[in-house]
């Protein structure tokens, strides 16, 4: 989709230059060919001439006539130049001869014309002919494969024969179209200081139809991370686009992309009223594909609002009933294929079979992808109406099908309703297997949706680098703005002191002096300051990201290996079973420790408010069946270093895994719960209590050796704490430790939160 985005928004530009220029075609016709009669030397024919072959080549609606006459202008021109000689008029010919040729689908032919036309151009020096050669050739370069970095390469090249020829609108397309291409290949501060450079020779030529390059700058600023800035210029598109009227793809694009910004901030009622008034502009300008993509956004958007989003799907039925005659069937069953998830998400049976069998008459020409999502939606359905026969008849071609594809998502999505159909049908053994096999595929995806993160953080850091890069150069312009003001003033001060005697012009030219040589000496130091200072903060920022992307993939390592345990946890009898996935809770207690640091602005200390929380739930859910337990979580807002995190993660895991395995037999009802507090000083305590069936009496944790209890001791020795284990009333084990710099705040009541497992 952001390719064709790319494409309107040129296609735009070209149309809003021909209303700006008022264009009438049997006007321009009538005044190209009074020109030509009027030409008064070769040299003022042989343009003309050209000029009426462009007119026949770009005229819109077309036809072979058109072209022959492009050719035939194209032929009296080179004719005249028999006589001419003129390299300039060549240079032109074989520019136009290219056009036409490329019309005429001779690409070969094409390239070689319009090469020899950039070396005529360069030979006679005329850097503003040789730019707009450079930017045809582009054209051969397509901007969705291989020959992006070529392209860029020429655009590059035009942008600087535009600049030394003076032609500041030229210039300006070509850093549109830069900045275009940098965004496509995911260089965000590359394409937005490109995008910048045009905006300011666009102000500098007049040019006020700038919506298209805050649009895109603004859609940069969105995918990068920066809301903010997103936002901003989103705004700054709309108004623009609204004091002109654009009433075109730009507009649709423009109003799509605000609210998708406003969805990422969670203002989901703003975000469809952009979204609303993007779509009304896509479908007046019968643009299949952009309708497509704004219905998309606005039925996600309506799904994250709740309880608010059945007016939005009403007025998307509404819609659909509206334009249906107008719509394309492309644009047709997408639409309906979005209301089909919907209400079949939001269990309406009655409504979502409706649309699973207006999607079903498509099925014929559907797509591999398309008729995959059909048949998961049509299992769903005979599952949730507990059709089990019916359901399985879609899955069997959902079966054939995932054969002749590598999509990861279509693959995760058949396994998944494979397991659930399996489930309902009794077939646990199947249902395992095929479980086994959709959280491979998810972890797979989610590998890839985690690289895809970090490429956005990358991005954004790439911005904000660019950005403070910008803003020093601003600040150091107007401090030599300002410095060199004081030196006018003082200049003016000194030439009125020399009018009045030769005394006081030689006092102030050595105060000149004397504060010329100060300016230097401070401005030298204040650079080496700034230099320095500069590069420390460099620094800290590399050091920062690379402990993040640290704690990241160390993080990714350690889900690896629970996948693996998970992968072969089904080949070992019950006691290997168990103690593997003990190793497996110990592991993810581990993992979820440096998630949290990479996932905060603070990489060296874990808050253990949140951290537990997340770790009891991952336990809860672990033990899925444990429907008799509850737990009660009382935790300060203390936040611990990764070397004190880790072992009171480790034992908070063994402690709790006990009570679930061993303190409630056959199913009796409990609780455990869990404190960690701030006491006196630098004191905090741990506690871990259930009231479950208790320790025998002659228990002595000391004397126990089992790898559980060693590991508890073990933990405890690391923070150098003091463990307590009391199994009268239950079991509760105590750890007390200081820790000298606890994070603590106070003034806070703590939360105490209860689930029932």
């Amino acid at each position: 989709m952001k390719y064709i985005y790319a494409l309107a928004i040129a296609l735009t530009i070209v149309a809003q230059s021909a209303c700006a220029e008022g264009y009438d075609q049997v006007a321009r016709l009538r005044e190209l060919k009074t020109k030509l009669a009027e030409a008064k030397t070769p040299v003022e024919e042989a343009k003309w001439l050209v000029e009426l072959g462009y007119f026949y080549l770009l005229k819109p609606g077309e036809t072979k006539e058109d072209l022959q006459l492009a050719r035939y202008y194209c032929h009296a021109v080179a004719k005249l130049n028999y006589k001419l000689h003129s390299d300039l008029v060549s240079g032109d010919i074989f520019l136009l001869d290219s056009q036409i040729e490329k019309e005429s689908g001779n690409k070969t032919a094409a390239i070689q014309k319009v090469n020899e036309a950039i070396k005529l151009f360069r030979k006679t020096n005329n850097p503003d002919r040789e730019g707009a050669a450079l930017m045809e050739l582009r054209h051969y370069y397509h901007w969705d494969g291989p020959g992006m970095d070529q392209r860029i390469d020429i655009v590059k090249l035009a942008v600087n024969r535009f600049a030394a020829a003076g032609d500041k609108i030229h210039e300006a397309n070509a850093y549109l179209e830069l900045g275009d291409l940098y965004q496509l290949k995911g260089k965000p501060a590359e394409a937005i200081s490109c995008l910048r450079k045009a905006i300011t020779l666009y102000k500098e030529s007049k040019y006020e139809a700038l919506q298209s390059v805050y649009n895109l700058i603004g859609h940069i600023y969105t995918v990068s991370g920066d809301l903010n800035n997103g936002l901003t210029y989103g705004h700054m598109a709309v108004k623009v686009l609204e004091e002109r009227q654009d009433t075109s793809i730009v507009a649709a694009t423009t109003y799509n992309r605000l609210g998708v910004t406003y969805a990422k901030l969670g203002r989901f009622e703003t975000a469809l009223e952009f979204l609303q008034k993007g779509l009304s502009f896509a479908i007046k300008n019968a643009w299949d594909d952009g309708t497509v993509e704004i219905l998309g956004n606005i039925i996600d958007t309506s799904i994250k609002m709740g309880d608010k989003m059945n007016a939005q799907i009403s007025y998307l039925e509404r819609l659909l009933q509206k334009h249906s005659k107008n719509m394309t069937l492309f644009v047709k069953y997408e639409i309906e294929e979005d209301l089909r998830l919907f209400f079949l998400k939001s269990r309406n049976a009655p409504k979502a079979y409706y649309y699973l069998n207006k999607c079903l008459a498509y099925e014929p020409e559907g797509k591999i992808s398309f008729n995959a999502n059909l048949y998961r939606d049509a299992v769903e359905y005979y599952l949730l109406v507990g059709n089990i026969k019916m359901a399985r008849v879609y899955l069997d071609k959902y079966s054939l099908l995932k054969e002749k594809t590598t999509d990861l998502s279509i693959l995760q999505d058949y396994y998944y309703v494979s397991y659930r159909s399996d489930s309902v049908s009794g077939k646990f053994k199947s249902a395992f297997f095929n479980h086994l096999n959709y959280k491979a595929y998810s972890d797979s995806l989610n590998l890839l949706r985690s690289e895809d993160e970090l490429k956005v953080l990358a991005a954004r850091y790439d911005l904000e680098k660019k950005d403070a890069e910008i803003k020093l150069k601003s600040e150091n312009i107007k401090l030599l703005e300002k410095d060199i003001a004081t030196q006018v003033e003082l200049l003016s001060r000194s030439n009125t002191t020399r009018n009045v005697t030769i005394v006081a012009f030689l006092i102030s030219f050595l105060l000149l002096f004397s504060l010329f040589s100060r300016w230097k000496i401070v401005k030298k130091y204040s650079n080496s300051i700034a230099q320095k200072n500069a590069y420390l903060e460099q620094l800290v920022q590399e050091k920062e990201w690379l402990i993040r992307e640290v704690h990241h993939r160390v993080k990714n390592n350690l889900q690896m290996i629970v996948s693996l345990i998970d992968s072969q946890a089904s080949y070992l009898n019950n006691g290997e079973f168990d103690a593997v996935m003990d190793s497996k809770h110990r592991i993810e207690a581990m993992s979820l420790i440096h998630q949290k640091l990479y996932l905060t602005e603070n990489i060296t200390t874990v808050n253990m408010q949140a951290y537990m929380k997340e770790l009891v739930m991952y336990l809860r859910d672990s033990f899925g069946s444990m429907h008799h337990i509850a737990f009660l979580t009382d935790v300060d807002e203390i936040s611990l270093d990764v070397s004190h995190a880790i072992p009171i993660g480790l034992l908070l895991n063994e402690a709790i895994t006990n009570s679930i395995k061993y303190a409630f037999p056959e199913s009796r009802p409990g609780k455990i719960a869990v404190s960690f507090k701030y006491k006196v000083g630098t004191q905090v305590t741990l506690m871990i209590k259930d009231n479950g069936i208790g320790l025998p009496p002659d228990f002595d944790a000391s004397q126990v050796q089992s790898l559980g209890m060693s590991l508890m001791h073990g933990l405890a020795t690391e923070v150098s704490g003091i463990l307590h284990i009391d199994g009268s009333e239950g079991t509760t084990v105590t750890l007390a430790f200081d820790l000298p710099n606890v994070n603590w705040t106070s003034g806070h009541s703590p939360k105490i939160e209860y689930t029932t497992i």
